[in-house]
């Protein structure tokens, strides 16, 4: 739990949000009818399961894991690369998914919309990831000093 604490608002929320947008697609997101005629009309509820959810869940994942591999663990991973800048682009690309799916679904139920928001919370964390290390890569930029003359 110590650990935690110490961890970046960034990273938390991608640690919190990516593993609950994964198991939000085992539920219901869209309610479907279904007409049988003279028999009558069913709801049939659908998971997010499908070609789009499938790759949702890939990214989540991806995002997840190579958040805990860059702040929790001691692996050395390639300084050439741009890590957090591919973790922002997947973190960007998840929540664009999980936006355009639930906005083509016929019928999508108000959990869709959740967990629509927890990809927006996985992105924003991705966001905040890649705005520290802008941080701390390019210095401040200087202010130029004004000299101030006296007045008698």
């Amino acid at each position: 739990m110590n650990t935690f604490k110490t961890l970046s608002l960034g990273t938390k929320l991608v640690l919190i949000a990516g593993p609950l947008l994964f198991l939000g697609l085992f539920f219901t997101w869209q309610n479907l009818e279904v007409e049988y005629g003279a028999a009558g009309t069913a709801k049939l509820p659908q998971d997010g399961w499908d070609s789009w959810g499938l790759l949702i869940g890939v990214l989540t994942i991806g995002t997840v894991t190579l958040v805990v591999l860059r702040h929790l663990t001691e692996v050395t991973m390639s300084e050439d690369v741009p890590w957090e800048t591919v973790v922002l682009g997947l973190g960007a690309t998840t929540f664009l998914l999980a936006v355009f799916k639930s906005l083509t679904d016929a019928d999508s139920s108000w959990a869709s919309y959740v967990f629509v928001a927890f990809a927006g919370a996985l992105a924003a964390g991705t966001y905040l990831l890649r705005a520290e290390t802008r941080v701390d890569e390019t210095p401040l930029l200087k202010r130029a000093k004004r000299k101030v003359s006296p007045t008698a």
